[in-house]
């Protein structure tokens, strides 16, 4: 069945290549970036492969009231969203082009770069998912999709790992609030560095990455009924093993979001009927 999706950050990278498997499989696609130029050359590229219809429209994240009106123009440009890819980011790189041999440490950012990480990667992405999910939930099909990052790159990371786990918790929330309503929420993550204009400008080979392909099979996964029952989990694009039945290669990818199987996990308190950590 052909779905209507927003998809950010879908002019390069992970973006344009999660799109061209949407394509393949002829949903509808708005495709969302800053740069027209890149937006133009992926939307081309998916009307070839097969998409019912695309659009595309310009919007920075970091700017107040962007992801509103992204929302909203979503909604007007193709009816309805049944699938939101909240895949814009800015990554480390912004601050640092050589953080992996010169670590970029917590001390050196300023509240402008503090806000501008989070705007861009936490609240951007959450505003998005509560503008689009009522729709999805009055029709009881849905699904909210977010590219986090590694568990590792959390702790490592400063500015990013922070505004990458705080969107991750919020994911596993959505999931949480959304069980049973027929919409879903997960993340979806290449599971390691992926070759890209950032990779390229930190100097490293791209046989010495992973190739942001292997984003395709899930996302495609994802988009389709056969994910209807996966819900708050965190999949690992590396370890999607294509050649297997969609549901075993997601057995083998995913996992539990993230915090619900890290650590001991706290109690409730015994008169409430808070849900706990991990009911997916």
């Amino acid at each position: 069945m052909s779905r209507t999706i927003l998809l950010t950050g879908a002019g390069r990278g992970l973006g344009r290549v999660m799109a061209h498997a949407l394509a393949r499989d002829g949903h509808s696609l708005l495709l969302s970036s800053r740069s027209e130029d890149t937006l133009i050359e992926t939307a081309a590229e998916c009307r070839a492969l097969g998409a019912a219809k695309v659009a595309y429209v310009l919007a920075d994240l970091a700017m107040a009231g962007e992801a509103e009106r992204l929302a909203d123009v979503a909604l007007d440009r193709l009816g309805t969203i049944d699938i939101l890819v909240n895949n814009a980011g800015i990554a480390i790189n912004e601050v640092s082009k050589d953080y992996l041999t010169n670590p970029y440490r917590f001390w050196q950012s300023d509240r402008a770069i503090i806000e501008r990480y989070l705007a861009i990667n936490t609240v951007a992405p959450m505003i998005l998912a509560i503008r689009l999910v009522d729709q999805m939930k009055q029709r009881g099909w849905g699904r909210i999709v977010a590219n986090t990052t590694s568990l590792d790159t959390m702790l490592r990371s400063s500015l990013y790992g922070a505004s990458k786990s705080g969107l991750e918790a919020e994911t596993a929330i959505m999931a949480n609030d959304l069980a049973g309503s027929g919409v879903t929420a997960n993340v979806l993550v290449p599971g390691g560095g992926c070759g890209s204009r950032m990779t390229d400008e930190m100097g490293l080979p791209r046989d010495a990455v992973l190739p942001p392909e292997i984003m395709g099979p899930p996302m495609a996964f994802l988009a389709s009924d056969a994910s209807d029952h996966v819900n708050g989990r965190r999949i690992q694009a590396r370890l999607w093993d294509a050649s297997l039945p969609p549901l075993d290669a997601m057995d083998q990818a995913g996992d539990v979001i993230a915090w619900t199987g890290c650590g001991i996990q706290g109690v409730q308190p015994a008169a409430t009927k808070l849900s706990t950590p991990g009911q997916y």
